[in-house]
């Protein structure tokens, strides 16, 4: 009896705080029809993915999307943070950096430039050479995924910002 009124206050007072589970974003009208545009394929593959996770249609063509989501540019580094006495690399810092931005159809500026990175560390042994490439790819995937998450939250944030002036229009080719 306890544990099950304990479980109905701690659900009203969750709901009643706004609390929400991380799941799916309702997007604005205007994100209905997003195409996205970039050189990672992986990236532009898991963000299609996330988008229709939300309720929205990615299109195939700029020429009927209602807004444009530019990965402008991406880039995954590895660069080595620690070596053992034969000079061979034992620990790597893995780094996955994203600059995007989203226009609408009529070239005003959604959201700025805006920049993502994500890094983690890897210590790395060369007598463990398979398993520590599968490891870094998990982690770059991981981070990959971290980064389409913060690019779907900053989407649902288009909704409520005020419009942008006609003064911030940008071309596309």
């Amino acid at each position: 009896m306890i544990r099950t009124l304990t479980a109905i206050l701690l659900s009203a007072f969750l709901v009643g705080c706004g609390f929400q589970l991380r799941g799916q974003v309702e997007l604005a009208p205007v994100m209905s029809a997003p195409w996205v545009t970039g050189q990672d394929s992986a990236l532009v593959v898991d963000l299609r993915s996330a988008l229709r996770q939300s309720g929205v249609q990615p299109v195939k063509d700029s020429s009927s999307a209602t807004v444009i989501i530019d990965l402008a540019r991406v880039d995954y580094s590895r660069s080595v943070i620690s070596v053992d006495s034969q000079g061979t690399a034992t620990g790597y810092t893995l780094t996955y950096e994203v600059l995007y931005r989203v226009v609408d159809r009529r070239g005003r500026v959604l959201v700025e430039n805006s920049s993502l990175s994500f890094s983690r560390d890897l210590q790395y042994m060369s007598t463990q050479l398979l398993q520590k490439k599968q490891e870094e790819e998990a982690l770059k995937v991981s981070m990959r995924q971290e980064i389409v998450r913060r690019i779907i939250r900053r989407l649902d944030g288009v909704a409520y910002r005020r419009q942008v002036p006609d003064t911030h229009r940008v071309a596309f080719v």
